[in-house]
């Protein structure tokens, strides 16, 4: 920024509080997960009323909002059932106390997070479990309709674990039937899963070998072909999203440590334990982002922070790279540790080239009352609003300016007012606004986020604004499309 000063010491003030404050981009990924199985976030009860869980969903995206988030990850299947109405699945016991009861009175949680979620301009991405099938045998009666029952020939077991067995083309199918049907009827911004591929314990052994045996796809190597599996589902997946809507995202929150030989860890190996094969994933682009769990301390012994960040970012440069953080362990009530933990890694995220945002697991951990995460984040790291970042592979045609664009001053301040433009070349309209705000004689420099005023739905046509309305004060607004391309901005001015 540019003030027009006449104090040697005033610019060398702005100058540093310039350079220490511009190192808060602009396009940043801030996402929370928002667990639903086992009622880790929402809803914390299950046997609430459909009334009282609508209100405790509103309060967590209050939360997240007032925090700086910009993109809510929400479970909607853990177990092959559904907290929406699917055509397919039950409804979650988590949802309602009981697999396949639907609530009542009537809502669908997932329609009412992408309502909240776009009406504070953040994104709603659909989290998903591909192939958790039944997280604990005995622990609660199976719907009639649930997949385990429909079609045991699919099912792998691991003592009270149950999963849908990747081997078996049928699965495959039923999973991209799921997928379809989301992707089709909600309006999601993206398509999440998590690490939940093989079992972490017990590791696979045998359970599929007859899956091997009649599937085996040519592949002699079982190791290589349960990768194989995943890497073509991940791969489909993709490409239906590219068929029916491909705006929309698709991402992976894998196991943070794939092979300990490429960052000097000591940890889990997920490529051949887990069959999780994000290098490939990320070669073929079959995915947008991959969210790797670095759910480990700056200098752990086993699994340094500071080791595997730099190796993620060297191999994902073609894609987008978020890093997952454990937020729930470094700020939970029994955390013992170092409360600067997190704030170290968000500042190593932004001075490592090719790292775009991190993701808090989990949201608990930001919308907890009277809630130190939310505090530091809001008061340090995400002081002002930033869009998630541009994705050009994906779509680069900004939609047109705002149309008769008017700013009219009253007792109560100004009102900025404007209308719909027509349709983009690739037939876009807005799906956000951004308003920016200038004092007079400030350079407008809408690149600088300290100058984002608000981001707002697509669906709004007017702006209140209830301070700071001097004489020669400058806004800009402009308009976005879904992955945030951005219209050059209309100028209005008070007078």
């Amino acid at each position: 920024m540019k003030y027009i000063v006449t104090s040697f010491l005033l610019i060398i003030v702005l100058l540093q509080t310039a350079l220490s404050q511009t190192a808060i981009p602009k396009y940043e990924f801030r996402g929370a997960w928002v667990a639903t199985v086992a009622n880790i976030d929402w809803p914390k009860n299950r046997n609430a009323s459909s009334g009282e869980q609508i209100n405790e969903l509103v309060t967590i995206f209050d939360r997240l909002e007032k925090a700086g988030i910009n993109a809510v990850l929400f479970q909607v299947r853990t177990e092959c059932d559904a907290l929406y109405n699917s055509f397919y699945e039950p409804w979650s016991r988590w949802l309602t106390g009981e697999q396949g009861k639907s609530p009542s009175p009537y809502y669908d949680p997932l329609e009412f997070a992408i309502s909240e979620a776009h009406r504070r301009g953040m994104e709603l991405h659909a989290w998903l479990n591909p192939y958790r099938s039944v997280k604990t045998v005995g622990d609660y009666k199976i719907a009639s309709n649930h997949v385990s029952e429909l079609h045991p020939e699919w099912i792998l077991e691991f003592g009270k674990y149950k999963m849908l067995d990747p081997g078996n083309p049928a699965v495959k199918d039923y999973i991209l039937k799921v997928v379809t049907d989301i992707i089709t009827r909600y309006d999601i911004d993206g398509l999440h899963f998590d690490d939940y591929f093989y079992p972490y314990s017990p590791k696979v052994s045998n359970e599929d070998a007859a899956t091997f045996k009649k599937y085996n796809a040519g592949f002699t190597d079982i190791d290589e072909w349960r990768r194989y599996n995943i890497n073509s589902l991940m791969a489909s997946i993709y490409n239906v999203i590219k068929v029916i809507n491909p705006r929309i995202k698709f991402g992976i929150s894998p196991f943070g440590i794939v092979e300990n030989k490429y960052a000097g860890t000591q940890g889990l190996n997920s490529y051949s334990v887990l069959y999780c094969d994000p290098l490939t994933w990320i070669k073929d682009k079959t995915v947008d982002y991959v969210n790797p769990q670095l759910y480990w301390e700056m200098d752990h012994d086993k699994a340094a922070y500071r080791k595997l960040l730099p190796w993620w970012a060297s191999v994902t440069k073609d894609i987008h790279l978020y890093i997952g953080h454990f937020s729930s362990r470094f700020f939970g009530r029994r955390e013992s540790g170092n409360k600067d933990e997190l704030g170290n890694q968000l500042r190593m995220n932004r001075e490592t080239a090719n790292v775009h945002g991190s993701v808090f697991f989990s949201s608990s951990s930001i919308t907890a009352a009277n809630n130190e995460l939310a505090d530091t984040l809001k008061n340090n790291f995400y002081m002002y609003p930033a869009m998630t970042p541009l994705m050009l592979w994906k779509d680069k045609t900004p939609p047109l300016s705002p149309v008769n664009v008017k700013l009219t001053k009253d007792s109560s301040g100004a009102l900025l007012s404007w209308s719909t433009p027509e349709p983009a070349a690739d037939g876009e309209l807005p799906k956000k606004y951004i308003i920016y705000k200038f004092k007079a004689n400030e350079e407008l420099d809408t690149n600088d986020p300290r100058y984002i005023l608000d981001i707002i739905d697509g669906e709004r046509r007017r702006y209140r604004i209830q301070s700071g309305v001097e004489e020669n004060t400058v806004f800009v607004i402009a308009s976005l499309d879904r992955l945030n391309n951005e219209c050059p901005g209309v100028i209005v001015k008070v007078e």
